[in-house]
């Protein structure tokens, strides 16, 4: 709820004290969902608080906040490329427990590491795929990439790709992007192969 970056345009010198933001949470847009309300409030409570905000003082709420845990371990320090525990490497982990953040990285980390059991098993060699595509950008950020004293989960994004060469300005977005995907696409077929 942090307003850190937001700026109204109207009152530039005036700075909110929190923002709430909107998920569309149906296909129909009848259904929202208010992004990252976990708390220990209950329903009553929340109700009213959210009541209070502009905009929400009519609304009826179909599903109200809980808290919940993100457990996970300091992979940077435990795990190795092939997401096996340095110290038994008969032990290996996957998914959200390896410090992915977000339903689809955590179900890529778990059929990563069930190919690379499988292939062990078989007695083949499957390095890690390249840190060029999502699913190697999320591998090396988890076994190495990323700072093991202050190690968070992470989606994937752009941050955790190896930096890439293209213009800059609005039209670079889109140059930068191209690249990026056009470089992960070569990368991962020849992982494949």
């Amino acid at each position: 709820m942090k307003p850190v970056g937001l700026t109204n345009a109207h009152k530039p010198d005036e700075k909110a004290y929190a923002v709430v933001q909107l998920r569309r949470d149906n296909k129909l847009g009848t259904l929202h969902n208010i992004v990252g309300f976990q708390t220990k409030m209950k329903y009553g409570a929340q109700t009213a608080v959210f009541k209070m905000i502009p905009g929400l003082e009519n609304a009826s709420f179909a599903r109200l906040g809980g808290i919940h845990r993100n457990t996970f371990i300091n992979s940077p320090t435990l795990l190795d490329q092939q997401m096996r525990l340095k110290s038994r490497p008969h032990i290996r982990f996957a998914g959200q427990i390896t410090g992915v953040e977000g339903y689809v990285e955590s179900a890529a980390m778990g059929l990563l590491a069930g190919r690379m059991a499988a292939s062990q098993l078989l007695g083949r060699d499957l390095s890690p795929p390249p840190p060029e595509t999502a699913m190697g950008a999320l591998v090396t950020h988890i076994t190495g990439g990323a700072e093991a004293k202050t190690f968070q989960p992470m989606n994937v994004n752009f941050g955790l790709f190896p930096p890439i060469d293209a213009k800059g300005g609005r039209r670079g977005r889109h140059d930068r992007y191209k690249a990026y995907t056009d470089r992960a696409k070569t990368a991962f077929t020849e992982w494949l192969s």
